[in-house]
């Protein structure tokens, strides 16, 4: 059984949503009462957040990725 130590976690606001991904052997994403996972996390924030469009879709996943790459050590 993995840890949760071994799953990488990151939170972000979004558009006054709280967003939160978390990479184990699927992405799970957290968003306003939601949750989805998916293999990929563009999967997983569609399932969980459907009325953002393509382009607000994007930043998200942006942001979400950028956070991540600066919470590592």
């Amino acid at each position: 059984m993995k840890s949760d130590a071994a799953e990488a976690t990151t939170t972000v606001v979004f558009q006054d949503i709280e967003v939160t991904a978390r990479k184990g052997r699927l992405w799970r994403v957290e968003a306003a009462g939601r949750v989805a996972s998916a293999e990929f996390l563009d999967q997983a924030l569609e399932r969980v957040l459907p009325r953002l469009s393509p382009e607000e879709l994007d930043r998200l996943l942006i942001k979400l990725l950028m956070a991540a790459s600066t919470e590592r050590p």
